[in-house]
């Protein structure tokens, strides 16, 4: 054994591979111990969005009319005793337990009002066999009132039943006013037991492949050490499995891809924002740098077309962190002013990258630009960070020039950056987007397709509705590629008021 240890260190190459292997098996360790806790994260982010979207749904599928009437008419504890003493009451029973069987929940859906007087939460209607009408909810997440007008999510809190992952939505009357909000939980211990099994066969799969590197490695060195004339065979050993490591790269990315997917909202959800609207998303690679986001809180519309630094993996964490900050700045703060949320968009950006800490190297960040439509005094108020807000008014075209200061960054703006607003008009037409449609390579020459040319060929299509727009744009952008090879992610976000 001490002899072929020897023999080992005195082949360059065997010892190149102990080297090489010694240095993966550190980088592997540290990639599981990490990779742990980020998956965690992960996986509780993905929990609490499910649960948003479950809330944000169901309270839109009540009518908040209707729910005012029950409570008024029945305003005691437990004066509703039974799911079909009421028929109002049993419609939303029924309601809530065809969502809670829908979506697989082990926990109770149920409503929730607040009296301020007395700084409780009572419970209405829930998705339970017997009923647990007005009683006084004890040890709620402060959450719950602090967000009662525009919902929200509450990460874990614990009260008398256990721990719990959380999400809540308001349920609003035909005035607009806040009657109750709608709460879907998960058991903690379920989110933490599904998280776990699913990371430790991430991990299962990894220490198999070592093990399988393992086992090479020894074959390898033992080769070498047998027969240099030999290693011809052994580097097409290690092109296959470099091949399968590729695969495996990719099968990677393709899950990235869906994690993504699962943190965007659906492109179908826009139109229940702007029944005439349009979304081109066209990433360049599986996973998008590129992204869009949208929300309704309250009586505002937001909606932001986001292109962060990079492509790919890289891209799409940026994506993933973007994403993640503007639900906590608009839906969880509540700010809706757009400069106010790219300042506070910008600070973020350079806390979580750590660009504010002396030596760092992090220069990423994203341009955005965004537009908060106020339907109560019919106005649309727009930030940008070097992406311009484009929109087309009885027949003409116009543009509102961003700041020329990304989001994070060395260059972010240091001084806040500008609100303009618009009094909207019938019919007018607006177009947010990223650089990679006009950036994109084309044409007989082969050079760049421009902003000037695509805010006419935008004119040119503007009597069209906006699903033929979308139609449009994609025949044109596939048109102006050719044989060329896409530069970049695309995003083109357009909606008619």
């Amino acid at each position: 054994m001490k002899d072929a240890f020897k023999k080992v260190l005195e082949n360059r190459s065997a010892k190149l591979l102990l080297l090489l292997f010694s240095v993966l098996i550190a980088i592997v360790t540290y990639t599981l111990i990490n990779s742990y806790f980020v998956q965690l994260k992960l996986h509780k982010e993905m929990v609490l969005s499910r649960l948003e979207a479950i809330a944000n749904t169901t309270a839109l599928q009540i009518d908040g009319n209707e729910l005012k009437e029950l409570l008024k008419s029945f305003p005691g504890e437990d004066d509703i005793t039974s799911n079909s003493q009421d028929a109002t009451y049993q419609k939303i029973n029924i309601l809530l337990r065809n969502i809670k069987a829908k979506n697989k929940l082990s926990s109770e859906i149920y409503t929730l009002t607040f009296n301020q007087n007395k700084s409780t939460l009572y419970f209405g209607v829930s998705s339970s066999e017997n009923p647990f009408y007005r009683h006084a909810y004890d040890h709620f997440p402060e959450e719950l009132t602090k967000y009662y007008e525009t919902g929200g999510k509450v990460g874990v809190y614990e009260d008398k039943n256990g721990h719990w992952l959380s999400a809540f939505a308001p349920i609003k009357d035909s005035l607009n006013n806040t009657i109750a909000v709608v709460q879907a939980d998960s058991l903690f211990d379920e989110f933490i037991q599904e998280a776990r099994n699913s990371i430790l066969r991430n991990i299962a799969y990894s220490l198999a492949l070592m093990l399988f590197l393992i086992i090479f490695l020894i074959r390898s060195v033992r080769k070498i050490l047998n027969a240099e004339e030999k290693l011809t065979n052994e580097l097409r050993n290690s092109k296959n499995i470099l091949e399968q490591k590729n695969e495996n790269i990719l099968d990677s990315i393709k899950y990235a891809k869906k994690i993504q997917k699962a943190i965007l909202t659906k492109q179908s959800e826009f139109e229940s924002l702007f029944s005439d609207s349009f979304i081109y998303f066209l990433p360049r690679d599986i996973v998008s740098g590129d992204f869009y986001w949208f929300r309704q809180v309250g009586e505002f519309k937001i909606v932001a077309c986001v292109d962060c630094t990079g492509h790919v993996v890289p891209g799409a964490f940026m994506s993933m962190i973007g994403s993640i900050l503007l639900d906590d700045i608009i839906v969880k703060q509540g700010i809706l002013e757009p400069n106010v949320i790219l300042n506070k968009l910008n600070l973020k950006v350079i806390d979580s990258l750590k660009q504010d800490k002396e030596g760092a190297d992090s220069k990423d960040g994203m341009d955005i630009s965004i537009c908060v439509i106020d339907q109560k005094s019919n106005k649309l108020s727009y930030s940008g960070a070097c992406r311009p807000l484009v929109y087309i008014r009885n027949g003409q075209i116009e543009k509102i020039k961003a700041d020329p200061y990304p989001i994070g960054g060395i260059n972010s703006c240091k001084n806040g950056y500008q609100s303009f607003s618009i009094d909207l008009k019938k019919e007018d037409q607006f177009y947010i987007f990223s650089d990679g449609y006009p950036d994109q390579f084309g044409g007989e020459k082969a050079k760049k397709y421009m902003t000037p040319r695509f805010r006419s060929f935008l004119l040119s299509i503007s009597n069209q509705p906006m699903k033929n727009q979308k139609i449009s744009l994609e025949k044109e952008f596939k048109r102006w590629m050719g044989e060329e090879e896409q530069v970049d992610d695309v995003i083109v976000m357009g909606f008619r008021v």
